[in-house]
Order: C-alpha cells, then structure tokens, then sequence
C-alpha cells in the first residue's frame, strides 16, 4: 500500500536532498493563525477536518519561520505536506545548522495529500495497521524502498527498520517504535523514530518522534516524551 510506505518514509526524511517538483505554497493557505483558542498555536485544514496544533512547552514550531520555511521544505517528500515541524528549544536558538542533518529531538506532524478528501473510520485504520505490522516491514518491500530512499539520499544509507514495539494511545492512533541505523560515511548512528498515526474529524494525520539511541533507557525517554506529545494533540482535537 502507497500509505504504508509514506509512513515509514516519513520517519527517515529528515536525510533526504530537496526535490525541486514540490510545491511549497500547495497548502500555504490552509493555516488559520488566529485560531482563536489559547490552546492552539494555530490551526490547520484538510479536507472537512480543523486540525488544531497545540502549543507545546520546550518546542518550537518552526513551520513557517523564515529562517528554516526553506529547510523544512527540502526535506519533503513527494505526496506529503509537513503542517508542524517541532524543534527544542537548544536547535530552535541556532536554526543553520539544521541543513547539517537533524535526527534528534524533533517531532514532525504531516498529511499525505491523497487523503485530504477520504473520510476514514476505524475500520479502515484497523486494515492499515494490520498491514503495516504484518506485511511491511517483515517482507522483501523494504529492500525496494531502501532503493528509493537511497536513490533521493546523497550522503546517508540505511539499514531495515527494526520494529521494537506497537500500541495504542487512542481508539483513534497508533504508535510505532523503531529502530533505524543510519550511516554517512564512516559513521553510524542509531535512530529512535516513533511513527503515529491517528483520526481528526474522519480525515488521517501523521506524525512522528526522532531521538538518538544512547542506550536502552532512550527508547523510554522517546516514548514518554513522544507520548506526552501526542495525547497533546489528542486532547486538544476531541
């Protein structure tokens, strides 16, 4: 499934060179920044649904900020709209050296475009997430999408996902725990990058966590912190 492989891309775009066919400005006019709730540092439409993008202390959205817009930008992919783009508050004070690849402590919020106009009920996010646990990450279509990750990757490559972990915040969300390996020249990291996937108003958003693996208690740390982001934005669009 075309959705399958754009969750997983998403986890590992911030690696990817810029692609020059998308168009920045496609959902430019979909913010309404005066959103009038407090909670709420703006909000964002797609489709029927009103997304509302909290406030979230120690973070930084830097979706729209001059300094990073072209960033941000470059780190898209194909298909996808970036509607938050979260950093601390350390990265936040010296945003150039985002272009020198950023894996840890963001958290991004993002539309595949296809959806924008497709309700979805719980139904089909249990079909999605059936597949995504039973047939992707566990068969032969990773090599096809290491290819693809690679061919638009100049300087990283990467190794098959390891899925540590799956549950539930939300009848409407998922979360996904994972491993990724990433290495650029004679270095290698490991990445802890927390895929969500979660319902607003029948529409499909995305989202995920990215930390350094240090050791076994960041797994936790990612997961608490990826946590209190999510029931966040959960609370804040019931």
């Amino acid at each position: 499934m075309k959705l399958l492989k754009l969750l997983f891309l998403v986890l590992t775009i911030s690696c990817t060179k810029s692609n020059s066919s998308i168009n920045p400005d496609k959902y430019s006019n979909n913010y309404n920044i005066n959103s009038g709730d407090k909670s709420c540092e703006n909000i964002f439409q797609f489709g029927k649904a009103n997304l509302c993008i909290p406030k979230i202390e120690g973070m930084y959205n830097i979706i729209n900020n001059i300094e990073s817009k072209d960033y941000i930008q470059s780190k898209n992919f194909p298909g996808n709209t970036f509607v938050a783009y979260y950093v601390n508050k350390k990265l936040y004070k010296n945003l150039q050296v985002l272009w020198e690849d950023q894996f840890d402590d963001f958290f991004q919020i993002y539309v595949t475009n296809h959806n924008e106009n497709k309700d979805v009920d719980i139904s089909y996010f249990t079909e999605v997430n059936k597949n995504y646990l039973e047939n992707y990450l566990n068969s032969d279509k990773w090599e096809t999408l290491k290819k693809r990750l690679e061919n638009i990757n100049e300087n990283n490559v990467f190794e098959k996902p390891i899925l540590i972990e799956s549950y539930s915040l939300s009848k409407n969300s998922m979360q996904y725990v994972t491993l990724v390996t990433i290495k650029k020249k004679n270095t290698s990291k490991n990445m802890i990058a927390i895929g969500n996937m979660f319902i607003v108003q029948n529409r499909l958003f995305f989202s995920s966590y990215n930390k350094f693996y240090q050791n076994f208690n960041s797994i936790e740390e990612a997961k608490k912190r990826n946590n209190e982001l999510m029931l966040k934005i959960i609370d804040n669009n019931k």
